[in-house]
Parts: structure tokens; C-alpha cells; sequence
């Protein structure tokens, strides 16, 4: 089973701290799974957005946890692999206009 983690789409990079301090404390402790970024939110995603999809993958990862995120736009997928981290940044399901 998955666990779902709110993330806005239009996301600043003062931000990103406190997202990474909640993802942590929401998984530490638990068995390793799957945490689901669920994008939503005002706001267009910019490189912060990817930036701070990155260091919450990079925070599951510690934790033993993998990363995907669902409900992705086709404007952030652009971005993601203009920055060439589709593989590191996975969508969960399909892709939204």
C-alpha cells in the first residue's frame, strides 16, 4: 500500500526544508514502501517543484522508501526530463494536460 504525500505544484524553494522535515517524520519508523507525491494545488511547477521533488526522493530514499508522483502535468513532465531526471522522478499513472 502506498502513502500518499501532498505536494503543491507551485512549490518555492523556501519551501523545500519543511516539506523534507514532514516527509521524514512521516516515514521514519515505518516498513519501507512507496510514498506517492500527489501533485495538486495552484500554481504552474517551476524548477523549484522539480528541485523539491528531487530532495523528497532523495529523503525516501534514506528511509528505505521509494518515489513516484501522481498526478503529474504534462508542463511538469517537460520540465523533469529537460532536466533529465525521468528516470530518477517517475509519474504514477498517467500524465495530465
Amino acid at each position: 500500500m502506498a502513502t500518499i504525500f501532498p505536494v503543491g505544484t507551485g512549490v518555492g524553494r523556501a519551501e523545500i526544508p519543511a516539506l523534507c522535515a514532514a516527509l521524514a517524520a512521516l516515514l521514519h519508523g515505518r516498513e519501507p514502501g512507496v510514498v506517492l507525491c500527489e501533485m495538486a494545488g495552484p500554481g504552474r511547477p517551476g524548477i523549484a517543484t522539480v528541485e523539491a521533488l528531487a530532495r523528497l526522493r532523495l529523503t525516501a530514499q534514506r528511509y528505505g522508501w521509494q518515489l513516484r508522483v501522481r498526478g503529474m502535468t504534462t508542463e511538469l513532465h517537460r520540465l523533469i526530463g529537460l532536466l533529465g531526471l525521468t528516470a530518477v522522478l517517475p509519474a504514477d499513472g498517467d500524465i495530465h494536460p
